[in-house]
């Protein structure tokens, strides 16, 4: 028997038929009223109690919120829940328990490929009476800033933040060799180094697959971060925006990249079935059309920037800690300069070399090399070998090459790469891979195990085998390394012939150290008054106290005993005077003498005890 196909407009009847049905249905019922008069209530009075809340939230409604730095953010509904605080070990809820109410939303962020939608959580403690809609930690921006009221200022708002979202994707958009800014304020950590260096990339599963094709949502992801893990405080210097770097690298990171106080969503389970995918209506209202969106593809509304946070990832070089960063502190600063290279105090020949050796090879790299290695790709960096004792300036020398260069300065211990032969490789390949992002000048700080030369005894082939790894990963490195050691006790000829420059630095004559207290001097007077400038300055270089407290001390205890000499004249309100640098010299030379001398003491008393035992 042939189909009979529907008449479409008996079809359109029946529909309205049964809306209708529905329409009467939903105004005849007795909870109605209390619906309609929450909402009134909330409209005249601008009050809500906590039973009420969901009544002001619907699906898609535009929210404002300030969980970082107390900067203004918007943020769009998904939907909201009820759930008690606590739970009983049986797992009912305990009568005298307080419920809780948890706002589940979107917000815009990048993801070092896509722009897209992230899930987040406000949650609401139950409280007693009426709240002012617009004291709750997140609110209705229609309740903050009402369209039409003359007197409200969401449009300034909403420029505001339209114009802060530009500002937001022209960072996302740097390219290699631009994600170095100048920073001075606020920020917000969650940890340093690179403790995810310990664990292996995750492979995609299988069973992820299977969860999406099943149910047709995503699995729930990691968790954020804890707010026990979570510092924040000053920074002043250069740092690095990289997203990709920071959801790959920074330590207690989960899946979702941080936000300030804010919480992740459990309730990321958006559907994906045909029949939601193509609904228009529910797609414009939870706008799944922002998702998916590539450097190279333009917004389509305001609305996308008018989203995106008021932060950024990145890592600050100094302090080696990975940060949310407050769009509005970055600043204008010229960070190319050779002001530091000219304070090193380094012979001139040497200076001379590595200041050339530099800028030639980094002007290479932005034309064809002069020379090529025979097997292509090899060979194109620059290594520099700095050995000598602590505080002779090697460390200095690898800052000022970083400042010469307009380079970041990337600096890395053996702790970060651990001495794990089956970590090593990873470990050392990837921050490589980070240097080279960043055009970075890299450190091996302290780098004596990657520099001793290798033996056939059982006890060091775990030793053997990283430096086998770092010479592996050198041969095709192609920026600038500097390694630094001061007690080695045999270089690895492997290692030596990768050396494209080797300092040795020798123990600091008085007339380097006096340079370096004139320095340093100079840069305490930028901060604190000086009593009798000159006469410091000839007391350092005449006077024999002078010269005996300063004979065993390297440049940074230089530096130390100046810094501690201003900090006793700034207790006292007093100006930095000669009495306070000679307090601090003494006492650091006499700990110095002393601290010597049990060592030597130690020392002797230990070949005793070897002698006596043969």
């Amino acid at each position: 028997m042939p189909s009979v196909e529907p008449d479409p407009k008996k079809t359109l009847e029946k529909a309205r038929a049964d809306l209708g049905a529905l329409l009467e249905r939903v105004r005849s019922s007795p909870d109605i009223d209390t619906y309609l008069s929450a909402i009134r209530t909330a409209n005249v009075n601008r009050t809500i109690h906590f039973d009420n809340l969901w009544t002001i939230f619907p699906p898609g409604e535009l929210v404002y919120a300030t969980p970082f730095m107390k900067e203004s953010q918007i943020f769009i509904v998904k939907e909201c829940s009820i759930l008690p605080i606590d739970m009983s070990e049986s797992g009912r809820t305990n009568k005298d328990t307080r419920k809780v109410w948890d706002l589940h939303c979107w917000s815009y962020d990048w993801d070092g490929k896509h722009f897209t939608r992230v899930p987040v959580m406000f949650r609401f403690e139950e409280f007693a009476g009426a709240k002012v809609i617009d004291t709750l930690k997140c609110h209705p921006l229609r309740f903050k800033f009402p369209e039409g009221d003359p007197n409200s200022e969401r449009e300034t708002l909403e420029k505001r933040l339209i114009e802060r979202g530009r500002l937001f994707r022209s960072f996302c958009a740097r390219t290699t060799g631009e994600q170095m800014i100048y920073y001075e304020g606020e920020t917000i950590s969650h940890g340093s180094g690179f403790q995810r260096l310990r664990n292996k990339p995750k492979q995609a599963s299988s069973d992820d697959d299977f969860y999406m094709a099943f149910f047709g949502r995503r699995r729930r992801k990691e968790a954020p971060p804890k707010a026990s893990e979570r510092r924040q405080y000053q920074i002043t210097g250069p740092v690095m925006v990289d997203f990709s770097s920071y959801l790959q690298h920074a330590p207690n990171m989960g899946a979702q990249a941080p936000m300030g106080d804010i919480m992740s969503s459990y309730k990321d389970d958006e559907c994906n079935c045909g029949s939601c995918t193509s609904n228009i209506p529910l797609r414009e209202n939870q706008r799944r059309h922002f998702d998916m969106y590539e450097l190279d593809r333009e917004f389509t509304s305001d609305e996308q920037y008018l989203l995106c946070p008021p932060r950024v990832l990145g890592y600050h070089l100094h302090t080696r800690t990975w940060l949310e960063l407050n769009i509005r502190h970055f600043i204008t600063k010229e960070i190319q300069n050779d002001d530091a290279f000219k304070r090193l105090q380094l012979d001139g020949r040497q200076k001379d070399l590595i200041k050339k050796l530099v800028q030639s090879h980094t002007s290479s790299t932005q034309k064809a090399p002069m020379m090529e290695d025979i097997v292509r790709g090899k060979g194109k960096g620059l290594v520099m070998l700095l050995h000598g004792p602590p505080g002779v300036g090697k460390t200095l020398t690898a800052e000022s090459v970083a400042s010469l260069t307009g380079k970041p300065l990337f600096a890395v211990s053996p702790s970060d790469i651990g001495l794990d032969a089956t970590d090593v490789e990873h470990n050392l390949e990837s921050l490589f891979e980070l240097a080279a992002n960043w055009r970075a000048v890299l450190l091996f700080d302290e780098a004596d195990v990657f520099l001793e030369s290798r033996s056939s005894h059982n006890s060091d082939l775990q030793r053997n085998a990283t430096v086998s790894v770092l010479l592996r990963v050198l041969e095709y490195y192609q920026g600038i390394l500097i390694l630094t050691t001061n007690r080695i006790k045999q270089f690895d000829i492997a290692v030596l012939s990768r050396v494209n420059l080797g300092i040795k630095y020798e123990p600091l004559e008085h007339r380097d150290k006096l340079a370096i207290f004139k320095d340093f001097l100079m840069r305490v007077e930028n901060r604190h008054d000086i009593e009798r400038r000159e006469k410091i300055i000839e007391w350092f270089e005449e006077d024999s106290d002078a010269k005996e407290w300063f004979k065993p001390l390297n440049g940074r205890q230089v530096r130390n005993v100046l810094f501690s000499a201003a900090c006793l004249g700034s207790s006292g309100g007093d100006k930095l005077t000669l009495e306070h640098i000679k307090t601090m010299a003494k006492c650091t030379f006499k700990f110095q003498d002393s601290l010597l001398f049990e060592m030597e003491k130690w020392t002797k008393q230990n070949e005793a005890g070897r002698h006596d035992h043969y």
